[in-house]
């Protein structure tokens, strides 16, 4: 069970006409924590020939990473401050070809989630376009990072 937790300093002009941070802001304070989640050093492992430090965006080489599918749930609003919010990400599925990168902006302590979403990441050739199966090695590597935490959709 594994989760990072990304500090994010907001800006003055993430904030909108409203005075509360912007939505659109939001996807990039999950952009930068997806990017650090796949750049996060893992433990070795051994059993998948997988040596100390590797990081998910290495071990894939040449292939490509993109977004298939993004949602998101604003919980509460969120006003600028100079103090950071966090970030907490984790993988919290692994398919044939992609997996989902889970998200929580909250204070660093849980006590208030502002809002919460997922991305779908599908793993493509970048010669052909067309998507590719996940490596054993690659679904171990994700799995390091795996979280079995859910959250509550608005729906």
């Amino acid at each position: 069970m594994t989760s990072l937790n990304v500090p994010v300093q907001m800006r003055f002009f993430d904030q909108d006409q409203y005075g509360h941070i912007n939505n659109v802001t939001m996807l990039r304070y999950f952009e930068d924590a997806r990017v650090r989640l796949t750049a996060s050093p893992i433990k070795k492992d051994p059993d998948h020939g997988i040596p100390e430090d590797t990081t998910f965006r290495e071990s894939v080489g040449e292939l490509r990473s993109v977004v298939a599918h993004q949602s998101v749930d604003y919980k509460e609003q969120l006003f600028f401050r100079m103090d950071p919010v966090i970030v907490r990400t984790w993988i919290s599925k692994i398919g044939g070809s992609s997996f989902t990168i889970s998200y929580s902006l909250q204070e660093e302590d849980g006590s208030h989630v502002y809002a919460q979403g997922e991305s779908v990441i599908v793993m493509m050739d970048p010669e052909t376009g067309k998507s590719v199966k996940l490596s054993e090695d690659h679904k171990a590597l994700l799995a390091s990072l795996e979280d079995d935490v859910k959250y509550d959709h608005a729906r």
